[in-house]
C-alpha cells in the first residue's frame, strides 16, 4: 500500500490516466447540499496554505489500454477507484460546468484546456468512467451525446451540474479562482498493491457514511479478487440479474436480499451460522476464509440461481421462513404485516 498527500487537481489532471468506478459500486448519491458544501470548502481555502483535507482516495491500478485512431494510439493507465467515487464525480461535474461556462462566454481556449486536462484522457475518452446506471447521463454532460430517457436519467448528476453551472456563472467567480480552489483540496491517495487485501478496505468504509449492506460487502469482497475486465463479465452474468430481480422490493430490498442469502446458506453452506442479520456477513467471510479452494465463479453461480428463485416466489413458505429470520431480529427494518399483509 502506497500513500501520499495529493491535490485533487493532481489526480484529475494526471495525464494519460482514467478512473473506473467498479461495476458493482453504488450509483452517484450526493444531493445539492453535499455538492454546495464541497464548493464552499473549495472556494474559501487558500491553495498557498495547507489546503483543505477532503478525505482519502483508495484505488488499484488495472491495465493500460490503447485509445485513439490508428494514426495516434495513446496508452491510458486505468485505475479502479475503491473509495472517493462521490467526491471525484462531484468535482468532475463542477469542471464540466466550468468548461461549459467558458464556452458560453466565448473563451474557447480556456474551455478546451479544462476539457483536455481534467475531463478526457485522450480525445473522446473520458477520464472518469461511472457505473452502468450513471454512465449515460455523465456522457451526455461531458460529451454532449443525447440524454437517456427520463426513466434512465441520473437526476442527481444533472442537479449537481446545474448547481455548479449557477455557481461559476456568478459574476464574482472566474475560472482561475475555481482552478485555484480545486488545487487547494487535498486527499491522501492510497494505491493498493498486489498483496493488499481489498476486503479490509471495504470493511473500513462500512464504518463511515451510508453503511454497506451484507450483499454489498459480500459482492465487493468477491469481485475485488478480479481485475476490471473479469469484474464486468461476472457482474453482468451473476450480479446484475439479482439487482434487477430484487428491485421490485423497493426500500426493503436489503431485507429480502439478506433473507435470500440466508436461504442459500442453509441449503448450500450449512457451516454459515448467523442468528441475526448483523452476523451474516462475518459468517460468510469466515466461510470463505475456511474454503480457500472454492471456485468463486461457482459460488456466484449458485448464489445467483438461489436468489433469483427466492425473488420469483417471495410469498412461498420457504421464503417466509427466512424473511421471518430477517425481520424479527433486532436489525429488522420492517414489520411482518408490511411484508405479508394482515
Amino acid at each position: 500500500m502506497i500513500a501520499s498527500l495529493k491535490s485533487i487537481s493532481e489526480i484529475l489532471g494526471k495525464p494519460g490516466t482514467r478512473y473506473l468506478i467498479p461495476v458493482f459500486q453504488r450509483v452517484y448519491s450526493w444531493d445539492r447540499m453535499q455538492c454546495e458544501q464541497l464548493w464552499n470548502d473549495m472556494m474559501k481555502t487558500d491553495s498557498g496554505a495547507d489546503g483543505h483535507f477532503t478525505g482519502t482516495f483508495i484505488y488499484r491500478p488495472e491495465t493500460e489500454r490503447a485509445h485513439g485512431g490508428s494514426d495516434a494510439v495513446i496508452e491510458c493507465a486505468e485505475v479502479s477507484l475503491i473509495d472517493g467515487q462521490q467526491r471525484l464525480t462531484t468535482l468532475t461535474l463542477m469542471l464540466v460546468a466550468l468548461r461549459d461556462a467558458m464556452r458560453d462566454a466565448g473563451d474557447t481556449a480556456r474551455a478546451n484546456q479544462i476539457d483536455e486536462t481534467y475531463l478526457h484522457c485522450v480525445t473522446d475518452t473520458s477520464k472518469l468512467v461511472l457505473s452502468d446506471a450513471d454512465a449515460p447521463t455523465m456522457a451526455h454532460l461531458v460529451d454532449g451525446v443525447p440524454a437517456p430517457g427520463e426513466d434512465d436519467l441520473s437526476q442527481l448528476l444533472v442537479e449537481g451540474y446545474e448547481l455548479f453551472k449557477e455557481k461559476v456563472e456568478e459574476s464574482s467567480v472566474d475560472a482561475d479562482a475555481v482552478i485555484k480552489g480545486l488545487d487547494s483540496l487535498r486527499v491522501v491517495a492510497v494505491e493498493l498493491e498486489e498483496d493488499d487485501a481489498p476486503q479490509q478496505v471495504f470493511e473500513s468504509l462500512n464504518a463511515k457514511g451510508r453503511p454497506l449492506s451484507t450483499i454489498d460487502l459480500l459482492r465487493n469482497v468477491i469481485m475485488a479478487k478480479y481485475g476490471a475486465t473479469e469484474q464486468r463479465r461476472l457482474f453482468d452474468m451473476y450480479w446484475a440479474p439479482i439487482d434487477e430481480a430484487f428491485h421490485q422490493f423497493g426500500a426493503e430490498q436489503d431485507v429480502y436480499l439478506d433473507a435470500a442469502l440466508h436461504a442459500w446458506a442453509e441449503k448450500h453452506a450449512p457451516g454459515i451460522r448467523a442468528s441475526k442479520r448483523s452476523e451474516l456477513y462475518q459468517a460468510f467471510k469466515a466461510y470463505l476464509g475456511g474454503h480457500d479452494s472454492i471456485s468463486l465463479e461457482e459460488l456466484l453461480r449458485s448464489i445467483n440461481e438461489s436468489c433469483l428463485a427466492f425473488a420469483a416466489a417471495p410469498g412461498s413458505p420457504e421464503a417466509k421462513k427466512h424473511l421471518d429470520w430477517a425481520v424479527e431480529k433486532p436489525q429488522g427494518l420492517i414489520s411482518q404485516s408490511k411484508l405479508f399483509g394482515d
